[in-house]
Order: C-alpha cells, then structure tokens, then sequence
C-alpha cells in the first residue's frame, strides 16, 4: 500500500520525575481518503548525537516509520507509537540510515 507521510508536529515532553526527555514527532499518514496519525519518540540523548553528525532527528524519524510501513504495518489497524532506542539514534548519526539494524515495532 502507498502512504502519504508529513510531518504534522513535534512535541517536547519530560516524564515526570526524571531527567529523560524526549521529542515526539507525530506525522500524519494517509492513503486515499483514510488518514491516521504515527508518533516516532527519540530521546534528547538521540536527537544530540543525531545532530552531532550533521543529521537531521526529523529526517531520522521519518525514515523509522517509513520502514515500519514498508514492513508491513498497517497504520490504520492501530495507532503507532514507536521510541527510537538511542543505539538506533547513534547508527543514523553514523550511517544516515538504518537499513542495516531490525524494523522497529510498536
């Protein structure tokens, strides 16, 4: 199936009581007249390294939920919500890609 992907926004949030923060990008997937939300998370951490290597964590985040689509998940059988794990972060920053780490899932 082919999806349209766009970044719809990004939201900054802190878990209460603890110093780890996080960025979610939430983006807005559609297939002709059916549309649904994803939300990729990356860690500050992540998104650091990320742009340490001259990358961008927006881009990274796309990718993700590119991959998880291109996998075989279906966006509109329930919402998605993925957490890049910071060693994924750092492979981005490396490589620009993650083509050579496991698909991520929900």
């Amino acid at each position: 199936m082919e999806y349209t992907i766009n970044l719809e926004n990004v939201e900054e949030k802190t878990a209460e009581g603890h110093y780890r923060a996080s960025v979610i990008y939430r983006f807005a997937i559609s297939s002709g007249s059916a549309a649904t939300h994803g939300d990729i998370a990356l860690t500050e951490a992540g998104i650091e390294v990320i742009e340490a290597k001259g990358k961008d964590p927006k881009t990274a985040a796309r990718i993700a939920l590119e991959r998880l689509l291109k996998a075989g998940r279906d966006p509109f059988e329930r919402r998605i919500f993925v957490r890049i794990p910071f060693g994924h972060a750092e492979h981005f920053a490396r490589f620009g890609n993650y083509e050579t780490l496991p698909t991520l899932t929900d």
